[in-house]
């Protein structure tokens, strides 16, 4: 009869939870979450003003997660149903954490139990409690434990729901959890005495007597108060039932179970006029409640023998009884439209995956072309250092035969015999050097003109900012700079530094930028200074290295012929 109360209460909840409206936000659900701990009624209050279809998919997950918390806590909060908790696994299991994975199948299990399947229950507590035992999360193995006993029970699988409950309090004593740990000694005594064993089941409800005075909880405390009455009134100690049950309810006012309690407690003893005071007492506002109420008249007025009355009860009875039937009915009508629902939202999913597939390969073949072009671009790249690499060859060799050529025209000279075959000679090696020279000259213009620094140094330039004080020359870049003007010049680095060894490290920078060939107005571009302030960084230059410039020579071609 008590099962069957509760399943009514979950139903009622059920239908009346889904009328309103509001939007939700994260901030509203974890307000919900906030109030649980201490004020659940206010915390399901809000929780069921919000309007699940305005959810998304990580938010309608935290709305059933706190929605199965709650009816965790609280007797009257319905679990969700078992496809939404379905649902609320399947995205946990993707996006979630490991332990909120477990959670919402934890409570997937709850919903099938609430449901009737059991054997699904059994089968996803199992796995739960092997994956619990594995981490040893002795809470959980705890929590797993209690709903396998209570499976057992509902099959009447007395000593294995024993067996089950023993063994939660076990591990909810080593989680360190007194509250719960008390809970399971409860069970336990319950059990004993459903066993007919009512000096075991009152040792373990002494032992949860002792550890509850110290929890400082009403509500666990007047449930141990609760059962210390129903044992007593299995005992035959009618007295001492009554105390207890009164003391359970001087401890929580609103466990209307008392009152029942001591209803049947005077029923039972024949003590009629105690029993309609009681029932007086309880409200009636809830429809179960009405139900119970008009149950407990009808006997009353049966054994006072007002047969009339007594059919005036039970037709009331009757119509509450019917009540709780349609109420049944239009609950799996709900059920079944919520299914629709969600089975159009599957639907309209797999449409979106579809779309999402389409778009993939959208983006697939962009990366594609993204990718052709990089190969086309470090191809590009690749020939353009084989380049390089070939100008710096056919430099070494030009400059190899410029030294051979001076070596020769050195001796020629000291061996000279004005002879007019060995100046012909001569002059013809004076021009074949120039040409050489040239040549040489151009060929590391060229490189220099070719690389990767000096494109970019001359976009830079050519950009022109008006009013710029602040150099467009990067860290990076001045690296590549310096790089390169020892790359295409091997022996500048050395010629600095033998003619002025205490060169600063941005003077040697401005040395290698030099030699890139820019003119005046560019080099003002890239510094950001003026064009009169490149001219005095030259001529400060050109006073460091300590040169005498040859008249109708530049600084740039004087380095340039010594190198």
């Amino acid at each position: 009869m008590k099962k069957q109360a509760t399943f009514f209460v979950l139903i009622i909840a059920t239908i009346l939870g889904g009328c309103n409206n509001h939007p939700a936000s994260p901030t509203l659900l974890n307000k919900v979450e906030n109030l649980m701990q201490t004020q659940p009624d206010s915390a399901y209050t809000l929780l069921s003003s919000i309007n699940t279809d305005t959810l998304n998919a990580e938010n309608f997950a935290y709305w059933c997660m706190l929605k199965a918390e709650l009816s965790h806590r609280t007797s009257h909060v319905s679990i969700p149903s078992i496809e939404d908790m379905e649902r609320t696994l399947n995205w946990y299991k993707k996006q979630g954490t490991e332990e909120e994975s477990l959670k919402a199948e934890f409570y997937l299990a709850v919903a099938y139990t609430h449901a009737g399947e059991s054997k699904q229950a059994m089968k996803i507590y199992a796995r739960i409690y092997a994956v619990a035992e594995k981490k040893k999360d002795y809470q959980l193995m705890g929590y797993t434990c209690s709903y396998m006993a209570d499976l057992y029970f509902d099959y009447e699988y007395a000593s294995k729901s024993l067996e089950k409950k023993t063994e939660a309090a076990f591990w909810f004593k080593k989680a360190n959890n007194p509250r719960s740990y008390v809970c399971a000694l409860r069970d336990i005594c319950m059990n004993y005495a459903a066993m007919d064993s009512l000096s075991q089941a009152l040792s373990y409800l002494q032992k949860a007597d002792s550890i509850g005075k110290t929890l400082n909880d009403p509500n666990v405390y007047s449930s141990i108060l609760n059962a210390y009455g129903n044992i007593y009134q299995m005992d035959g100690k009618y007295k001492l039932a009554e105390k207890y049950f009164y003391q359970s309810l001087d401890t929580d006012k609103n466990a209307i179970s008392n009152y029942f309690a001591l209803t049947n407690l005077y029923i039972e003893t024949k003590q009629l006029q105690k029993a309609k005071a009681t029932l007086q007492k309880i409200p009636q506002s809830n429809a179960l409640n009405s139900f119970s109420i008009y149950d407990n008249l009808y006997k009353i007025a049966k054994m006072e023998g007002k047969f009339e009355q007594a059919l005036d009860y039970l037709e009331e009875y009757t119509d509450l009884n019917d009540s709780l039937t349609i109420a049944i009915s239009e609950s799996k009508i709900l059920e079944i439209e919520n299914r629709y629902k969600h089975q159009k939202l599957m639907t309209e999913n797999a449409e979106l995956r579809l779309r999402q597939t389409g778009y993939l390969l959208t983006f697939a073949v962009c990366l594609i072309v993204v990718l052709a072009m990089l190969w086309a671009y470090f191809g590009y790249r690749k020939r353009t250092e084989k380049k390089l690499l070939l100008q710096q060859a056919d430099i070494r060799d030009t400059r190899n035969r410029l030294l051979e050529l001076s070596i020769e025209m050195e001796r020629k000279n000291a061996l000279l015999k004005h002879s007019e075959e060995e100046e012909k000679e001569l002059e013809r090696m004076r021009e074949e050097m120039e040409t050489l020279t040239a040549r040489y000259r151009t060929l590391r213009e060229n490189m220099l003109e070719s690389s990767p620094a000096y494109k970019k140094l001359h976009q830079l330039a050519k950009q022109k900012k008006p009013q710029n004080t602040r150099t467009l020359i990067g860290e990076e870049l001045w690296e590549q700079i310096k790089q390169q003007a020892q790359k295409v010049y091997p022996g500048l680095r050395r010629y600095v530094i033998n003619r002025c060894p205490d060169l600063s490290e941005s003077e040697w920078a401005y040395c290698c930028l030099y030699l890139f060939g820019f003119d005046t107005n560019d080099e003002a571009s890239l510094l950001g200074i003026n064009p009169s302030s490149v001219r005095t960084k030259t001529l400060r230059l050109r006073t460091r290295l300590n040169i005498d410039l040859p008249a109708q020579m530049s600084l740039y071609e004087y380095i340039t012929m010594q190198i």
